[in-house]
């Protein structure tokens, strides 16, 4: 009997013998970019009789699932001037075209264009670049002896352009959005993917990074600290975005980046992430936090999420309430040792009929806001909208707490209207009290 035994099962590929393929290179990636003009898929080389090639260095890999039956491939291993996609049918690319390796593709009788905004490589389907079938992706792709270190061009987000299409870039002093803090790179439980925000430290830029619902990785937490970001540029119609190869890509280990002005003594936080139930109808009960409708009715604040982002939310709007009065009060904070203590938030407004929603502070609560002394604090809050939501939360402003010095309070944001009155809809989210 022979055992035999290995320490992982983090297998290399193995080195094939072959030899350099005899091609010569008559066109580029540049020139076959050019050859689109917009609208309708090029034929390259307009059905003439004469071979056309092209090289190219592979940046992509298939091996985790965030690329499928697609290869990217850029002119030069580093500073590279254009690159591409393939569209094939083939899969496990990985095991042969790893990243760096150089190519070689006859691109006569294929197509070029965009595929939604994307410079890519192909047979027509329809009116669109469509996949070239596993042989003849064989038969038109040449693997060289030749394999290079990959140099990623390091941009910012500002600088990105139509040009760094299908390269291979770098963003250093860059982290994932307070927004995603804590998330994974896609949803664990479906194979939708998902859009993360990455932003610069000084929080002046930021960029999607996508990720395929069918990516190993996907449930994995994106690293919460500062660094460096490599991915692949890419477009979605008119959305930049990133894709990387897998999460070495991503290191992002150092302390993580502070905004500008961010208060340093935070007293209280709460951005409703935590909401395990969110949609109409689910009660927001938090920990600490009250939710009441003082009015002898049922509508209260909710738990809703939108493109990932939770908050509360509160309407009359079909409610069948002549009188809603609710309030979301925050739990104790102690301003005992504080020097400057201050409120922020971020609120919404939506299908605005009427002003519904005031903050307020009380340093005399104890469950009942009717029996508390309450003090109307000067906040900007959303408004305006009308007809549907505005594209991004208003920020409040910092709210002065100075006067509340030495005491326990609370943070009431009231809302009143009625089914027959002021139905506008308000979202809150990050509700923030810190010593700046």
């Amino acid at each position: 009997m022979i055992f035999s035994c290995v320490k992982d099962d983090e297998f290399s590929v193995p080195e094939i013998s072959f030899e350099e393929p005899n091609i010569t290179v008559n066109s580029s990636i540049a020139s076959v970019k050019a050859m689109y003009g917009g609208y309708e898929p090029v034929l390259i080389g307009g059905g003439n009789s004469t071979e056309m090639y092209i090289e190219g260095y592979v940046v992509s890999s298939d091996e985790s699932g965030n690329y499928y039956k697609q290869l990217i491939i850029q002119d030069k291993p580093q500073n590279p001037t254009a690159g591409i996609s393939v569209s094939t049918e083939a899969t496990n690319m990985y095991t042969f075209l790893e990243p760096g390796r150089k190519i070689y593709i006859r691109v006569d009788g294929l197509y070029t264009g965009l595929y939604s905004g994307l410079p890519s490589l192909g047979v027509l389907d329809g009116s669109e670049i469509g996949r070239m079938s596993v042989e003849e992706f064989q038969n038109r792709v040449f693997r060289s002896t030749v394999k290079d270190s990959l140099v990623p061009v390091v941009r910012t987000f500002s600088t990105l352009t139509a040009n760094d299409l299908n390269t291979l870039v770098a963003f250093e002093n860059v982290q994932i959005s307070d927004a995603d803090l804590g998330k994974t790179y896609a949803n664990p439980t479906n194979n939708y993917a998902a859009n993360r925000t990455f932003i610069s430290c000084d929080y002046s830029e930021s960029m999607v990074l996508r990720t395929s619902g069918y990516a190993n990785f996907k449930s994995e937490l994106i690293p919460e600290g500062s660094g460096t970001l490599t991915a692949i540029h890419a477009i979605f119609n008119s959305n930049y975005q990133l894709f990387i190869r897998d999460t070495k890509d991503v290191d992002c280990f150092n302390p993580r980046c502070q905004e500008p002005g961010q208060p340093q003594g935070i007293l209280l936080f709460e951005d409703f992430e935590g909401l395990t139930n969110t949609g109409a109808g689910q009660i927001i009960n938090l920990e600490g936090w009250t939710n009441l409708n003082v009015s002898g009715g049922n509508t209260r604040y909710e738990g809703r999420e939108f493109d990932s982002n939770k908050y509360a939310q509160i309407s009359a709007y079909n409610s069948g309430e002549s009188t809603v009065i609710a309030w979301l009060i925050t739990p104790a904070i102690n301003l005992e040792k504080t020097v400057a203590p201050k409120l922020k938030f971020l609120t919404k407004d939506g299908f605005n009929n009427g002003e519904g929603l005031k903050v307020w502070v009380s340093s005399n609560f104890s469950g009942n806001p009717l029996a508390a002394s309450w003090t109307e604090l000067s906040a900007v809050i959303s408004t305006g909208n009308t007809s549907g939501y505005p594209p991004v939360f208003a920020p409040s402003g910092e709210v002065d707490l100075s006067a509340f010095i030495g005491e326990n309070i609370v943070i009431g944001f009231k809302y009143t209207g009625g089914s027959s009155g002021v139905t506008t809809t308000y979202q809150i989210d990050d509700v923030m009290v810190f010593d700046e």
